[in-house]
C-alpha cells in the first residue's frame, strides 16, 4: 500500500514486520510462534484467488461460521471450497452465535461436529465471522486434541482490527466476560474488507472504539488521522470508498496494537496500555445482557476514564475535549442512564482487580499517544468517578465540553 509510513526499525526489533508492499503484517515472536496477517484486498473467495487453499496446504478441515454470516456469504464459502478442495476434506458448521450464546457448551459443540466429521492432528479449523465466533472456534481449536492449528477470516471491523489480531481465545462464564479462555496464536488471519460492505454503521462503530483505543495511548499520527475524516469514516467503511485510507487506519492500529502485546503476549504483567477502555467496559457489557456491545462499552470506558484523568489532573482540558469530541463524531452517545450506576460500577471494580493480579491497572489517558495507570482502587476514590458519570451525563444532556 503506498503512502504507508511506519516506523519499520522499530517494527523489525519487536518482530512486527509490515511488506514492502504493505499487505502482510508478519508476527514472529521470541517465545514460540510466529503467524501472518494478510491483508487479501477484496476478493478472498474469488475463484481465481489460491490465498485460502494455499493457507489451508490441503489439510482436512472444519470451516466455523455463524449463522448470519452464512447468511451473507454461505454460497461463495461452499463454492470456493468446493471448486478448490475435494468434498471430503471440508465440512461447513453454521452455528448462532451472539455474545449470549459465547459460552463453554458452543466450544464442546465445535468440538463434537469435528470429532464427527474426523479431524486429526494435521487437521486445521477455519474461523469465518466476528470476534465472538474467532474466539470460540480459537478455544476449541486450542483443546481439540490439545491444540490444532486455526485460520481467522475476519468479518468485522473489530474482528479485523482487535479480536482477530493476538493469541486469546476466551468465552463468558457465570456473568464473568471471557472468564475461560486460552493462549493461541493462529496460524494465519485473513483480512478481506469486502466483509465490511455488509455490517451496519453501529458495528462500524465498534471497530473504530478499538482503533481509537490504540490511537489515544500508542499514536498521536493516528489519532489526528482519525479527526481528521471522523464525520465520515463510517460511510468509508459501509460503502468500500477511500479503502487506500480505510486499510492504512487499519494496519497502524494492528501495528500499535501487536507492538503493544509483543513482549508479553502471555501476560506475566498484568498493567497493559491496551487495557484502555476494558476496565468499566466488561461490566457495562454484562451488565446489560450486551445490549451495550463491545465496541460502545470501550468508546464509553474511555470517555469514563478521560473524565478521570482530566478530574485528577492528569489530563488537560484540550485532551479531555478532543477524546470526547471524537468519539461524538464518530456517533457514540457517552452516556447510559441504565448501567452508569456509581454503586454498581465501583463494585465491579474488584472483579477486575481478582483478574489483574490485585491491581486495578486503570489506563487513564496524559497526553495523545501516552497513558498512565492508576494502579491501585484506593488511587481512584469513588467520589471522583460519580463525578465523572455526572459529568458526561451533563455532556450528554448539553454537549458541551470543558
Amino acid at each position: 500500500m503506498t503512502g504507508m509510513k511506519v516506523d519499520r526499525s522499530t517494527s523489525e526489533t519487536t518482530g512486527i514486520v509490515l511488506s514492502e508492499g504493505g499487505t502482510t503484517i508478519s508476527v514472529k515472536n521470541r517465545f514460540d510462534y510466529s503467524y501472518d496477517i494478510i491483508y487479501a484486498g477484496e476478493a478472498l473467495l474469488s475463484a481465481g484467488n489460491s490465498l485460502l487453499h494455499d493457507t489451508i496446504a490441503g489439510r482436512r478441515c472444519l470451516v466455523v461460521t455463524s449463522e448470519t454470516v452464512n447468511a451473507l456469504y454461505g454460497r461463495q464459502i461452499e463454492d470456493y471450497f468446493r471448486l478448490w478442495f475435494e468434498d471430503d476434506q471440508f465440512r461447513i458448521l453454521a452455528l448462532p452465535v451472539n455474545e449470549n450464546k459465547k459460552n463453554i457448551e458452543a466450544v464442546v459443540n465445535v468440538c463434537r461436529e469435528a470429532n464427527r466429521f474426523c479431524l486429526g492432528r494435521r487437521s486445521l479449523f477455519v474461523a469465518v465471522g466476528g470476534g465472538v465466533l474467532m474466539d470460540i472456534v480459537g478455544m476449541a481449536s486450542s483443546i481439540y486434541m490439545r491444540k490444532l492449528d486455526y485460520v481467522r477470516i475476519p468479518t468485522t471491523l473489530v474482528g479485523q482490527v482487535d479480536a482477530g489480531v493476538g493469541l486469546k481465545t476466551g468465552v463468558d462464564f457465570e456473568g464473568s466476560k471471557n472468564f475461560i479462555g486460552t493462549f493461541h496464536p493462529p496460524a494465519a488471519v485473513l483480512n478481506d474488507f469486502r466483509f465490511l460492505r455488509t455490517l451496519d454503521a453501529e458495528e462500524i462503530r465498534n471497530g473504530l472504539a478499538e482503533i481509537t483505543k490504540m490511537a489515544i495511548v500508542a499514536d498521536a499520527e493516528l489519532f489526528s488521522l482519525l479527526e481528521n475524516v471522523s464525520k465520515n469514516i463510517v460511510n468509508y467503511y459501509i460503502r468500500g470508498t477511500n479503502v487506500e485510507l480505510t486499510q492504512k487506519i487499519n494496519i497502524i492500529s494492528v501495528m500499535r496494537m501487536l507492538e503493544q502485546l509483543q513482549s508479553d503476549p502471555y501476560e506475566k504483567n498484568l498493567a497493559r496500555m491496551v487495557d484502555f477502555g476494558h476496565t468499566f467496559g466488561p461490566f457495562l457489557e454484562m451488565y446489560t445482557g450486551h445490549r451495550i456491545k463491545h465496541g460502545r462499552a470501550v468508546a464509553l470506558d474511555m470517555a469514563i476514564s478521560a473524565e478521570i484523568s482530566y478530574l485528577l489532573g492528569r489530563a488537560s482540558a484540550e485532551l479531555h475535549d478532543r477524546i470526547l469530541k471524537l468519539l461524538v463524531d464518530f456517533g457514540f452517545h457517552l452516556y447510559d442512564n441504565e448501567a452508569f450506576d456509581t454503586e454498581r460500577m465501583w463494585q465491579s471494580l474488584d472483579s477486575i482487580v481478582l483478574r489483574r493480579g490485585g491491581k486495578l491497572n486503570l489506563v487513564i489517558p496524559t497526553d495523545i499517544g501516552r497513558g498512565e495507570f492508576l494502579r491501585d482502587k484506593g488511587d481512584l476514590q469513588k467520589e471522583v468517578l460519580n463525578e465523572a458519570i455526572t459529568n458526561l451525563r451533563d455532556f450528554n444532556e448539553g454537549g458541551c465540553l470543558k
